[in-house]
């Protein structure tokens, strides 16, 4: 995995800098080439989970779930023609250190929990429609 080197065999999005000279590159892996409609998604993702950074410059599980966050919305709106918005509740990340990648496929296969229902707290977050944002950006 890199954040900073185009893959020829996937789609890619330019997504903000780090250290000013090197840009994020996320993954696109819903079914849609139209920039518009990426630029609005990452748009909202900027809005509702801006960029962090850890100790010592660290970025990438910020990354990581903002990367996850763009393609939730991408798929949705490319079954439903629009984007979703609203309070959804994103679990922990036990998903991305038990996976399993599914032979032949983009696609990734999870491992339940080995403890029982023992779940760490999610954390919830709101997802802003583009006419929130627009009108938070330009006031009358």
């Amino acid at each position: 995995m890199t954040f900073f080197t185009k893959d020829p065999k996937r789609i890619q999005t330019t997504w903000g800098l780090i250290g000013g000279n090197k840009n994020f590159l996320a993954y696109i892996d819903a079914d849609i080439l139209d920039e518009a409609v990426i630029e609005q998604a990452k748009k909202i993702v900027d809005r509702c989970s801006p960029q962090r950074y850890g100790p010592n410059g660290t970025h990438a599980y910020s990354f990581l779930q903002r990367e996850y966050l763009l393609n939730l919305l991408l798929f949705h709106y490319v079954d439903h023609d629009f984007f979703p918005s609203g309070h959804i509740c994103i679990t922990d990340e036990w998903l991305y250190q038990s996976s399993v990648k599914t032979t032949g496929s983009r696609w990734f296969s999870f491992k339940c929990r080995t403890k029982g229902r023992h779940y760490q707290a999610g954390w919830w977050i709101k997802i802003p429609s583009l006419l929130e944002i627009n009108a938070r950006s330009n006031p009358q």
